[in-house]
């Protein structure tokens, strides 16, 4: 498969409270820029900051830390962007990122997005045996308040910050829930933070050998544990066809999103990316495939690499699409490296489908729709009998095979 330098990561912003948002990006950039070289400055506009870095320096009534002036007035510029993606990582943030990428973290256990049109952190998905999947927290649910706190119009960092804290601590969070009506419940949950370990890949096998592969995220390990499951499947276990459940998958690396993509299409484009200047980047697959009976669930707690999975099985044909639309998140973000071991995260792309299908805001839509009964209070510990969309992703593999 050739490769390109993307990889779709999600953005852990908790800094050990595993709150965190999907985020589809560039692969961090390990080179340090020296801004002076790679880009001109607008010396009007740095004389200005200056001057006022100055003055309060020289006048203002306390102490001034000079490291948070400077991150303060790059935490403001990209913030009056109003792009919930492109932010700031200072020194200690920026080496909690690197290590939660790794799928091992401390916290509640949301993943989360922020909906502009509402101005509030929305869960896109708690993680399954977290303690906010313990606490019923669901997909949808938006975040009002944090220890008393009002978050409204808050952004993700900063309820970030209000959510930190170390295992064994407690936090207590306001949850706004809409149902279909759109009618509101309001009520709190106390949550203890605690380690929190991801389990990528899980198998089942069900009646007239059926595997069942679920991916919860894309981690480092997903891809070679995916191989390792499926090879056991098929070997050992004979299985005829396969179910891969993508549901409430918030994302994660791209390169093991796509390389799981190049096991089940044919040769051709997996995804595409395009940025500011029209400049086009695109990720293939070769001719080395599964050939196997094959049915994806999606919800909408699918997104980012989720979705670029699920798009690559559709629009071949490859496979079935069972569930409901998937969540839609589909820009990328550069994470470049500062000099002082910092970072700066910045939406610089868009992502498309093979068939060149935008997904940003709108998604992958099912083959097959099928809705959860309205008596699902959750989406964890679901039995199989009330999950119509495994049911519905069985009958329809049965008729392929």
């Amino acid at each position: 498969m050739k490769k390109v330098s993307i990889g779709d990561l999600i953005l852990v912003v908790f800094c050990a409270v595993l709150l965190t948002y999907t985020a589809t990006m560039l692969k961090f950039k390990n080179e340090k820029i020296d801004v002076k070289e790679k880009y001109n400055y607008d010396t009007e506009t740095f004389e200005k900051l200056s001057y006022v870095k100055n003055v309060l320096k020289e006048k203002y009534l306390r102490d001034i830390d000079d490291d948070e002036l400077i991150e303060g007035a790059i935490n403001g510029m990209l913030e009056s962007l109003e792009d919930p993606y492109t932010t700031y990582f200072n020194k200690e943030d920026a080496e909690q990122f690197l290590i939660e990428t790794e799928g091992e973290y401390e916290g509640v256990g949301i993943y989360v997005s922020y909906d502009t049109a509402k101005k509030l952190v929305i869960v896109l998905t708690p993680i399954e045996g977290s303690p906010a999947a313990e606490a019923g927290l669901m997909p949808g649910d938006y975040i009002e308040f944090v220890d008393d706190v009002e978050v409204t119009s808050a952004t993700l960092e900063e309820v970030s910050d209000m959510l930190k804290g170390e295992a064994g601590s407690a936090v207590k969070i306001g949850i706004v829930r809409y149902d279909e009506e759109k009618n509101i419940t309001r009520f709190e949950r106390v949550l203890t933070r605690r380690k929190i370990n991801i389990d990528p890949v899980v198998e089942k096998v069900y009646e007239d050998n059926i595997g069942y592969i679920k991916l919860t995220s894309f981690d480092e390990t997903t891809y070679k544990e995916f191989n390792t499951v499926y090879r056991d499947l098929t070997k050992n276990k004979k299985v005829k066809g396969l179910i891969i459940d993508l549901r409430n998958n918030p994302g994660g690396l791209l390169d093991v999103a796509t390389n799981i993509a190049d096991l089940l299409v044919p040769k051709g484009k997996i995804v595409y990316t395009v940025n500011k200047a029209g400049l086009k980047e695109t990720i293939y697959s070769n001719t080395n495939r599964i050939n196997i009976p094959l049915v994806v669930l999606i919800n909408e707690g699918s997104a980012s690499a989720s979705e670029v999975l699920a798009g690559a099985v559709k629009d071949y044909g490859v496979g079935k699409i069972v569930g409901v639309k998937s969540y839609g998140k589909g820009v990328v973000q550069t994470l470049l490296s500062l000099k002082d071991d910092t970072f700066i995260k910045v939406t610089t792309n868009e992502y498309f489908s093979p068939n060149g299908n935008k997904i940003d805001g709108e998604g992958v839509l099912p083959d097959v729709v099928v809705e959860l009964p309205e008596d699902v209070d959750s989406y964890y510990n679901l039995e199989y009998e009330k999950d119509t969309q495994l049911q519905t992703a069985i009958e329809e593999l049965k008729k392929m095979m």
